[in-house]
């Protein structure tokens, strides 16, 4: 008993500090948007969350169509799948137009999505690759996701509340004030991009979560 007592102490307070790590910026188009200092990198990392009015169902079946995200995830203007992996792994090759005069940006990354039937939450992670399949290109900049994920949970009355993080390094020779001040609005430009489109094209639930 006693132990499991300190164990949860000890939980509560590592999950304090975590959270205290985050810095609020405010809620922007009804995004809460916040931002935390990471010691091994010189950019910033940034979450936004929002409380959305529909199904997870929706959400996760376009959050999952790829070749369709160019329609609402922000600056970007090209995703592909480059091979599955397995059911919920497979590489995807995604370019992102940036302010000129600078260069695009363009990710190899491996997507795995996974499942919490009782929690109700699936969480969609981003992680950067490398890939024979996709060489770099003098078109573009090959960026770094060092830490991108997605975060749906179901809430009471249908609605979904949906987090997404965000750490890149972009690469290239970018000062570092010009891709944190992107970086700082790509969550909640994104999460309403993704509201939008829902809205405005409803689809079958994802058969995975259909049932949450």
């Amino acid at each position: 008993m006693f132990r499991a007592l300190i164990l949860a102490l000890c939980l509560a307070t590592t999950a304090q500090a975590q959270a205290a790590d985050w810095e609020d910026l405010g809620v922007t188009d009804g995004v809460k948007v916040e931002r935390k200092v990471v010691p091994t990198s010189d950019f910033i990392a940034f979450r936004g969350e929002k409380l959305i009015d529909l199904p997870i169902g929706q959400l996760v079946a376009w959050l999952l169509d790829d070749p369709r995200s160019v329609e609402w995830v922000d600056l970007q203007f090209l995703s592909r799948e480059i091979r599955r992996l397995d059911e919920n792994n497979k590489v995807i090759h995604q370019g992102f137009a940036l302010p000129w005069p600078i260069s695009d940006r363009d990710y190899v990354m491996r997507e795995t999505a996974a499942y919490d039937d009782e929690a109700k939450v699936f969480t969609l992670y981003l992680i950067s690759v490398v890939d024979p399949a996709v060489p770099e290109r003098d078109d573009f900049v090959r960026a770094e996701v060092m830490r991108t994920f997605w975060r749906l949970t179901v809430r009471e009355g249908g609605q979904t509340f949906v987090e997404v993080e965000v750490l890149t390094d972009p690469k290239g020779h970018l000062p570092v004030w010009i891709v944190n001040m992107i970086q700082k609005d790509w969550p909640h430009l994104t999460i309403n991009g993704l509201e939008r489109h829902t809205r405005a094209n409803p689809v079958a639930a994802h058969p995975q979560v259909a049932t949450w």
